[in-house]
């Protein structure tokens, strides 16, 4: 599971799943990480939601908390260097 440490990150995140129609990414945010290949689509799909939003100041703190937290919870999992290989 993953830990968020203020529920607009968690908001964010399954908007955007909703938004790009990615059910597999809303599974993830649900339960968490459990292998390299949900720890390669999280990392891509963050950063996908960078891309998006690119020009929203607005988002740009939330994303950085969001950041953040899935790296965290990637690295908990044993995933820090799938995910820091998704780094665009």
């Amino acid at each position: 599971m993953i830990e968020f440490r203020n529920i607009k990150e968690k908001e964010l995140l399954v908007h955007y799943a909703n938004e790009f129609g990615d059910s597999n990414i809303l599974n993830i945010i649900e339960s968490g990480v459990s292998s390299e290949l949900e720890a390669a689509a999280l990392a891509k799909f963050y950063w996908k939601i960078v891309d998006e939003t690119i020009e929203d100041k607005d988002l740009e703190y939330i994303l950085e908390r969001i950041y953040t937290t899935l790296h965290i919870h990637c690295g908990n999992n044993g995933y820090s260097d799938v995910w820091d290989n998704e780094i665009p």
